[in-house]
């Protein structure tokens, strides 16, 4: 594998590392933030939904109680009837609230922004796992007989950074408390796994790389339509354009147009898996 092979130049590939890992460091802690934020407003609308419910289920409680102390006074016939009719009453009553709690906030879009975070965090762990195995294949020759230095260094920085995003969409789904996700993503881990089997060269390597950044940001962009949570939509509106600046770099190196289009494409694409659905607990 020679350097020729790279469209880039190692120094402009390192240069532009550089900038991808200022970028990181500037970002991510308003990101942390703004999700950890996310998991408290969570677990207290978790807390409330559950006082409100007990308090709904005493109060049914007291009406049947107080409904058939009266009917005491009555026959046992109508004490009976009585009984079942208050039974029936308040079956009603309590039915539409607990199924407004038992959606983990659902009411709020809670729980459709808890599903959009998990399927966030599998795919940082996907790009996790991807660019670890590159790493760990790149000595033993799978990309060639030597592999760029600036490309390992490009892949080990791109890796924490994913593993950061994961670390943080996972804080937001246990400080809420749920539970971290650390898979891959169910969908796209065998596809994308036979596609890394394939790759035998540092271009081909960027191009699935790619793939993966862009099928992030797909995801990103289409969640910013549907997020209800502040805090969540803020988290991915500042982790998409990290997503954007890794992509523009592998295009760089690839030797295409390093601009990304102004409009990510929502569908699959020759370098997009397209935007992910969420993830169900």
């Amino acid at each position: 594998m020679s350097n020729e092979e790279m469209q880039i130049s190692e120094a402009q590939l390192r240069a532009l590392t550089a900038d991808m890992v200022d970028m990181h460091n500037e970002t991510f802690p308003t990101m942390y933030a703004e999700l950890s934020e996310f998991g408290s407003t969570m677990r207290s609308t978790r807390r409330a939904e559950a006082k409100l419910r007990r308090a709904d289920l005493a109060r049914s409680r007291r009406r049947f109680v107080l409904g058939t102390g009266g009917l005491v006074l009555g026959t046992a016939f109508l004490a009976a009837c009585g009984s079942d009719d208050d039974e029936a009453a308040d079956s009603p009553a309590t039915t539409p609230q607990g199924g407004s709690g038992s959606g983990s906030g659902s009411g709020t879009g809670g729980g459709a922004d808890a599903s959009a975070l998990r399927v966030n965090a599998s795919l940082e762990n996907l790009a996790v796992f991807a660019y670890g195995a590159a790493l760990d294949a790149a000595p033993k020759g799978k990309f060639g007989k030597s592999v760029p230095a600036a490309v390992a260094e490009f892949a080990s920085h791109a890796m924490k950074q994913h593993q950061d995003h994961a670390d943080a969409f996972n804080a937001a789904l246990t400080g809420a408390g749920g539970t971290a996700y650390t898979e891959p993503n169910p969908t796209l881990a065998g596809p994308v796994t036979t596609m890394f089997g394939e790759v035998d060269s540092v271009p081909k390597l960027a191009m699935l790389a790619l793939t993966l950044e862009n099928t992030a940001a797909a995801t990103y962009v289409k969640q910013m339509g549907e997020l209800t949570s502040p805090e969540a939509l803020s988290a991915v509106a500042t982790i998409g354009p990290v997503e954007r600046q890794h992509a523009a770099i592998l295009s760089f190196v690839l030797g295409d147009y390093p601009i990304p289009d102004t409009f990510v494409k929502l569908g699959k694409t020759k370098t997009s898996l397209g935007a992910q659905p969420g993830l169900d607990a």
